[in-house]
């Protein structure tokens, strides 16, 4: 679980940083930092689904790798059309609206739940992130933390703001954070050697190899992409592989 870790103490130092100095990072900066995650984001996500592809064989197997890829994409198509229907985004959307109000009304006022709100909408921002899902399974997959690295980055600066309007209730968010990205890892440390016995892993890297290059999409303005109704496809993947594996 060292992403687990690594996003948790991103968080612990970024609230740190923002109350023990006063520095500022600039809005040339940031977007700097923005086009770097961004491309970090981006090649680990085609890393990944590579390295899902390529998979499944002590050899390269041209049979397997363009078998495993049609799998994926129907499982996209599929785990999109369950995530739609059951409201995976709409959820999000509706977590993130709540702790933007929670962000709002707490900026806005000095009262008794100032800083409790800000706590609630940090813990809520930095859980709800889809990236944070799958880069937790990865995570607990195969050991693959990449992918928590460059959320933990993008938390660390969140983590930095909020200390300066929140002050150290913002620490508080890395406990909850972490006990929910532990919890993902230990699911997909759990299921990982059922699903590489089976011959069904490399399917379930390439989807989240899929979901997180989508995240780069969103990173950059290219395409607002709807991440949580892609979830789904981490478990329609080995499904539909299983499928084929019996077909064949």
């Amino acid at each position: 679980m060292i992403g687990t870790f690594l996003n948790a103490g991103a968080i612990l130092l970024g609230a740190l940083v923002g109350l023990a100095t006063k520095f500022e990072v600039s809005a040339r900066r940031q977007q700097q930092i923005k086009v770097l995650l961004g491309v970090a984001t981006a090649w680990l996500g085609l890393r990944l689904l590579w390295i899902g592809l390529a998979s499944g064989s002590s050899s390269f197997s041209a049979k397997l790798f363009f078998g495993q890829f049609v799998v994926v994409l129907m499982a996209m198509v599929i785990g999109h059309a369950a995530g739609k229907a059951c409201r995976g985004q709409a959820l999000m959307n509706r977590i993130g609206q709540f702790a933007k109000s929670k962000l709002e009304g707490a900026t806005a006022r000095r009262g008794a739940t100032w800083r409790g709100d800000g706590f609630i909408a940090a813990t809520l921002l930095f859980c709800a992130a889809p990236l944070g899902i799958v880069g937790a399974l990865q995570d607990g997959l195969s050991g693959y933390f990449y992918p928590l690295a460059v959320k933990a980055v993008m938390d660390g600066l969140a983590a930095f703001s909020f200390a300066r309007m929140f002050g150290w209730t913002a620490l508080l968010a890395a406990v909850p954070v972490a006990a929910f990205l532990s919890g993902w890892s230990l699911l997909g440390a759990g299921i990982a050697p059922w699903l590489a016995e089976q011959g069904l892993i490399g399917v379930v890297h390439a989807s989240a190899g899929l979901i997180i290059t989508y995240v780069a999409l969103i990173i950059f303005e290219v395409k607002k992409v709807e991440i949580g109704n892609y979830l789904p496809a981490l478990a329609v993947a080995p499904a539909l592989m299983k499928l084929w594996q019996v077909m064949l």
